[in-house]
């Protein structure tokens, strides 16, 4: 398969565990990256998985647009054959870089009521067009808590090419890969939150880059760096204005850290707040959900 998801394997994965009930190590953490503490990265967030084990798992990251919306990855919230919407029950846990300590520093449990995504996703059987909004059941105390914030959206015309500026991606995603007899092996999971730092819009012959699509490289050449499998739906996000500049997606190399594509989310500001104000100005397809985990969040332990 020549093009592969970082994420559609893992969410193939937590497939299994949500039919088969069976715990697994979920792969996560940022390839090359360094910790980040809890005064960073406010804005991210990570979709968990509820397990009949009585344990959560994480699968996906998002970013915080407001109290009631979450910006994240299409293909974390659909089947990756058929890119329609899968029923896995999740919860969004914002406000912590440390996903175990639910105990001295918890975090902030909120259910998904509705789902949109752009209709053009589920026509293209391609990872373009992948880019999802979650609206919350409850709203997110944005103002009066400090342990979050919300990402701020680009213009329409920012971040384009020619221009390659250094971003940040951060997430709970695979932090090594290794070869263990011609097998490339991931690394085990850790719920602390990762960053690395990337040029936008770098050249790859192995990739088409589309319009709607920003190519990230590492900042140094020949060293493995950026997103893995669990940082998929994470943001890629200009540091020094707290910009969102493009949702993680997937790559061509089975290996992480090399050239990595992000949704352009520029792209997408009118289905974005077509979602927001529920004026849909462009096609757009949506899901209720019914599932209701927020109030037993901070009961369940984090099993990767």
């Amino acid at each position: 398969m020549s093009k592969t998801s970082l994420s559609s394997l893992l969410f193939g994965l937590l497939l299994i565990i949500a039919v088969s009930n069976v715990s697994a190590k979920i792969k996560q953490r940022i390839i090359g990256g360094s910790r980040a503490d809890g005064k960073k990265f406010k804005y991210q967030v990570s979709l968990q998985l509820v397990s009949s084990d009585g344990c959560s798992y994480h699968w996906c990251g998002g970013s915080i647009l407001d109290e009631r919306h979450i910006i994240t990855a299409a293909h974390c919230v659909t089947d990756k054959y058929t890119h329609k919407f899968n029923n896995l029950e999740f919860t969004v846990v914002a406000g912590t870089a440390d996903l175990h300590d639910k105990v001295r520093k918890p975090g902030i449990y909120r259910d998904v009521e509705y789902i949109y995504m752009p209709e053009a996703y589920e026509k293209t059987r391609r990872l373009i067009h992948d880019i999802a909004i979650l609206r919350l059941r409850n709203p997110l105390p944005l103002h009066t808590d400090g342990r979050i914030s919300a990402i701020k959206l680009p213009t329409a015309n920012q971040y384009l090419p020619p221009n390659s500026p250094p971003a940040v991606m951060s997430g709970f995603g695979a932090w090594k890969q290794t070869l263990v007899n011609g097998e490339l092996k991931d690394s085990g999971s850790t719920p602390f939150l990762q960053f690395v730092y990337g040029y936008i819009n770098k050249y790859d012959p192995k990739f088409v880059c589309e319009s709607t699509v920003v190519c990230v490289q590492g900042v140094t050449p020949g060293v493995l760096s950026g997103t893995c499998f669990g940082d998929s739906g994470g943001p890629l996000v200009d540091y020094f204005t707290n910009t969102l500049i493009g949702v993680t997606s997937g790559s061509d190399y089975k290996t992480c850290g090399i050239t990595t594509r992000f949704t352009r989310v520029s792209s997408y500001l009118e289905f974005i707040e077509g979602v927001r104000s529920l004026q849909f100005r462009t096609a757009t397809t949506g899901i209720q959900f019914n599932h209701v985990h927020e109030h037993i969040f901070p009961t369940m332990p984090l099993c990767n």
